[in-house]
């Protein structure tokens, strides 16, 4: 099938918000979006597919549902196009705005369909937000991954001290990923704490 864009008229009340949107909003962003809407009236486009679901424009559309469902409203419709070209217009429209879901982006596995400068400014944007002090995973981020399996709680434990990870927590996404393993106690490395560094340059020195 042909892929066609169509400029159609809706019922906004008839649209529908299941497609999902990895573009997060914050309250006050709403309030501002809701301002400008109120002043300016809505100088953008509504995209959206043949099952009336909206692919662009999440935000304006529940603004609208919510003051008036008999409004109606201008679209693009997207025909012929599938669900994962769909997942990637919706990306693309929303690189340069809003926050990004990044559990709910990187489940969508496109990725790999996205061109390099939309995944930088997704990883730009992942990095500066980030909020908590650990070096947790970053989406999109290009790097692999490497296990280390213990064999036991007292391995675990003794790893988690040296890395200085105690009490961190990464949640990671239900997408899989590639990485290696290797057995904590097989390892060529070792690893030892910043108190044993410390305590090494300390006796190096006394030593001289």
């Amino acid at each position: 099938m042909e892929k066609e864009i169509k400029i159609v008229e809706r019922r906004v009340g008839d649209l529908r918000l299941d497609f999902g949107n990895p573009r997060k909003i914050k309250s006050q962003r709403k309030k501002d979006l809701e301002a400008s809407l109120e002043r300016l009236g809505d100088f953008d486009i509504i995209v959206i597919n043949e099952e009336n679901q909206v692919i662009g424009g999440n935000q304006r559309v529940t603004i609208f549902q919510a003051k008036d469902p008999d409004m109606i409203v201008t679209c693009k419709m997207l025909i012929g196009y599938t669900v994962n070209e769909q997942k990637v217009i919706n990306v693309k429209l929303n690189t340069h705005s809003g926050d990004w879901d990044l559990d709910v982006l990187n489940d969508w596995g496109v990725d790999n369909l996205l061109e390099d400068s939309v995944r930088e400014e997704i990883k730009k944007k992942s990095v500066d937000e980030r909020t908590i002090k650990e070096m947790e995973l970053i989406h999109y981020e290009a790097y692999d991954y490497v296990m280390i399996v213990c064999r036991n709680e007292l391995d675990y434990n003794d790893l988690v001290r040296k890395l200085g990870i105690e009490g961190a927590k990464v949640k990671i996404s239900k997408r899989k990923i590639n990485g290696r393993a290797i057995w904590y106690d097989k390892m060529k490395a070792q690893i030892i704490s910043a108190e044993q560094v410390k305590e090494n340059k300390s006796k190096k020195g006394s030593d001289e």
